[in-house]
C-alpha cells in the first residue's frame, strides 16, 4: 500500500468495502421483476450514493445494465472515461447557465440530457447551430412531484418543437413518482394515470425512443410502471426507500465501512468524555478511539446514541462524535486490541449499525446515511 498518493487524498485506514457480487446480485432480481426487454438505468449520482462511482461503474459497465444516470455534465464525463459501452443520463435539465460547449460535448459524446423548457431548446439550438450533431433529449413529464417536470401542454409544444430541430433528437419521455416508497400508493397511481393520459394522447408509445418512469420503489411495488426502462438507484445498492416487511425480492447492502481502534484508555468513574461533558462515566470505563467522525459523514447527532460492531459484540458511541474522532465504551468487550477493526456502517439490515438504524437516530433516510461518507474514505472492492 502506498503511504500517501499525489492526486486525491484517501485515507486508506477509513475502508468502505464494496461486495461486488451482491450489487450484481440486486441488479440481477431487480430485473427479475420485469419483462425480459426491459432496459436497466443504474443511478450513480452522489458519488454511486456514496459508494463510489468509479468503483461501481467498472463493476457494472461488464454486466447487465444499459445506461448510467448521473446527476451532472461532470458526472457525465467522469463515467464516461470508464464506461465506453453504457448510454449516460444527466438527470439535471439543460438550461443556459451552462456553457456552449458543454452542450457541444453531450451531443458529441452522445450523452442523453432532459429538456425542460422552450428557452432550453432556444438555447440548444443556438448552441449546436454550427455543427452536425444532435443531442438526445428526455422530455420529464409533470404528474405530480412538482419539481423539474414539464406540464403537459407545455411538453405538447415541445414535442412538436423537437421534431421540426434538427439538432434535437427525442430519445425518451419519461416522469418521476414522489410518493412510490410510500405504504400508500394512491397518489402514486394518480401520477401514473396522469402519464398514461398524456403517452396515449400523443400516441407516444412504440416510436423508437424511451419510455420510463420506475424508480427504486416503483420498480419494486408498481409493475405497470416499467414500460421499457427501469431506473434503480437505492434497490441497486441493496435498500428499500423504506424498510418493506414481505418484499418480492430480498435485497443485500453492498457497503460495510470499517475503522480501525487506534487508542485505548481506562476513563476513571465520574469523568466526562469528550466535548461538552455530554457523558460522564458511572464505573471505571475502558474507551476506545475511531479515527473517523463528522469530517468522514459520521453525523454528530450520533453522539451518545450511536452503537459500532467489534467482531459479534457492540459499542456504544459516548460522549460527543468529534470532527475526526469516535469514542467508544468497550469495557465488556473481551481481549481489545489496538488495530482491531470496528463496523461503523454494516452491510446487514437488521445490525445496530445497518444505514437504516443510523437513518432513524437521525431523523432522515437511509439516502443520507450513504451518501454522506466522504470520499477520501478508502473504497476496496471485493
Amino acid at each position: 500500500m502506498r503511504a500517501y498518493r499525489t492526486q486525491q487524498f484517501i485515507r486508506p485506514d477509513l475502508q468502505a468495502h464494496i461486495f461486488s457480487q451482491d450489487l450484481l446480485d440486486n441488479v440481477r432480481k431487480l430485473k427479475s421483476l420485469c419483462p425480459v426487454k426491459t432496459k436497466f438505468c443504474a443511478v450513480v449520482k452522489a458519488n454511486a450514493y456514496g459508494h463510489g462511482i468509479s468503483e461501481i461503474v467498472n463493476i457494472l459497465k461488464r454486466d447487465g445494465v444499459d445506461m448510467f444516470a448521473v446527476a451532472t455534465f461532470y458526472e457525465a464525463l467522469h463515467v464516461a472515461m470508464i464506461s465506453q459501452q453504457q448510454s449516460i443520463f444527466i438527470l439535471e435539465p439543460v438550461n443556459p447557465a451552462q456553457s456552449v460547449e458543454e452542450i457541444q460535448v453531450c451531443a458529441q459524446k452522445g450523452f442523453h440530457c432532459v429538456l425542460a423548457s422552450t428557452d432550453s431548446l432556444k438555447f440548444i439550438r443556438e448552441a449546436l447551430k454550427n455543427t452536425s450533431s444532435a443531442l438526445n433529449v428526455h422530455l420529464n413529464i409533470e404528474t405530480g412531484m412538482g419539481r423539474s417536470g414539464v406540464e403537459p401542454e407545455s411538453a405538447r409544444q415541445l414535442l412538436e418543437q423537437i421534431a421540426d430541430c434538427p439538432t434535437l433528437k427525442l430519445a425518451g419521455v419519461y416522469t418521476h413518482f414522489a410518493t412510490a416508497d410510500e405504504e400508500d400508493l394512491s397518489y402514486a397511481h394518480q401520477q401514473h394515470e396522469r402519464f398514461e393520459t398524456f403517452l396515449n394522447q400523443h400516441n407516444l408509445s412504440d416510436k423508437g425512443f424511451l419510455i420510463h418512469a420506475a424508480n427504486s420503489a416503483a420498480t419494486i411495488k408498481m409493475p405497470q410502471t416499467h414500460y421499457d426502462m427501469i431506473r434503480c438507484g437505492i434497490s441497486m445498492y441493496g435498500y428499500y426507500s423504506r424498510r418493506m416487511k414481505n418484499p418480492p425480492v430480498q435485497l443485500t447492502p453492498v457497503m460495510k465501512l470499517t475503522a480501525p481502534i487506534t487508542h485505548i484508555k481506562t476513563v476513571p468513574a465520574g469523568q466526562s468524555v469528550s466535548y461538552g461533558q455530554s457523558f460522564t462515566t458511572q464505573r471505571d470505563t475502558i474507551v476506545a478511539i475511531v479515527p473517523l467522525g463528522y469530517a468522514d459523514g459520521y453525523r454528530r447527532c450520533f453522539s451518545n446514541t450511536a452503537m459500532m460492531k467489534i467482531g459479534g459484540h457492540t459499542a456504544p458511541v459516548i460522549g460527543r462524535v468529534c470532527m475526526d474522532q469516535v469514542i467508544l465504551d468497550v469495557t465488556k468487550i473481551p481481549d481489545i486490541q489496538l488495530g482491531q477493526t470496528v463496523t461503523v456502517l454494516d452491510n446487514d439490515h437488521n445490525s445496530v449499525c445497518s444505514a437504516y438504524a443510523l437513518a432513524d437516530m437521525a431523523n432522515t433516510i437511509c439516502y443520507e446515511s450513504l451518501t454522506s461518507i466522504h470520499a477520501h474514505v478508502n473504497r476496496i472492492v471485493h
